[in-house]
């Protein structure tokens, strides 16, 4: 209760966030975010904290209160503790779908115990990884809970296998009649998911999405290579008032819509 008190009235700075997260329990204990009741740990990491305190990417969180709407679909490409996709089933309501996709066994155990704590019953959660093909692979095990990835330029604490789907083999698998916001952050896999994904993008002209974008340059390159024939007007750092043709050099959370004209 004494973090709880003390998230809800500490600054937000990220000095703050780092020293919470110092002085805090190593345990989960139950938060208020967006999207309702959350468990988090959060010694864990900073990140935690901003959750804990809904200063989390807020440019992410209000541009999904924007345009998400009740009877939509949204799809969580790697949940984590689930912020986003308890915020996601609450916009889009008894009517709307939000697919969770988790492969993490401690992650996925905790998202379902909040979905639980929730009441939500428009939420199914897969226990898989998105990749470009169908099979298994060995999921890194990182220090933090955002950090887990299947890309094997990550030594991890150690190695989980996990199975693998793509998104437009969920999205069928699903029966989703279309598709609205999809949120990807799988720590530099995102061109194995984006080319997973091909006959989704093309069968939902206004599709949302947002992705946290990777640091290297050559694999940002790759990424707006396979995405420009889509014709994407792109959002660094999720800003509307900012659009851009081509994919940001720099930005990390970017939005990508496809403009009316």
């Amino acid at each position: 209760m004494l973090m709880q008190a003390l998230c809800s009235v500490a600054p937000r700075r990220y000095r703050v966030y780092r020293l919470l997260s110092r002085l805090a329990a190593d345990r989960y204990e139950i938060y208020r975010v967006e999207g309702g009741l959350i468990y988090l740990n959060l010694h864990e990491s900073a990140a935690m904290v901003q959750r804990a305190m809904s200063a989390y990417e807020p440019a992410k969180h209000a541009l999904i209160r924007r345009h998400l709407r009740p009877g939509m679909t949204f799809i969580d490409v790697g949940a984590n503790k689930g912020d986003f996709t308890l915020l996601a089933a609450r916009l889009a309501g008894n009517s709307g779908t939000v697919i969770s996709i988790e492969p993490a066994p401690e992650n996925h155990s905790i998202l379902q115990r909040s979905i639980e704590l929730n009441d939500y019953t428009n939420i199914r959660v897969l226990q898989v990884a998105l990749s470009d093909r169908d099979g298994t692979a060995n999921l890194q095990i990182g220090s933090t809970s955002g950090s887990h990835t299947l890309s094997p330029e990550f030594n991890g604490l150690r190695m989980v296998a996990v199975p693998t789907r793509t998104l437009d083999g969920v999205v069928a698998e699903q029966q989703l009649g279309s598709v609205n916001m999809i949120k990807i952050d799988v720590q530099g896999l995102e061109l194995a998911v984006l080319r997973s994904a091909s006959q989704t993008l093309r069968a939902n002209p206004g599709i949302i999405l947002l992705l946290d974008l990777p640091k290297q340059s050559e694999k940002r390159r790759a990424i707006g290579e396979y995405l420009a024939p889509f014709g994407f007007t792109y959002f660094p750092d999720c800003d509307e008032l900012a659009p851009t043709r081509d994919l940001p050099a720099t930005a990390f959370e970017v939005a990508a819509m496809r403009l009316r004209s």
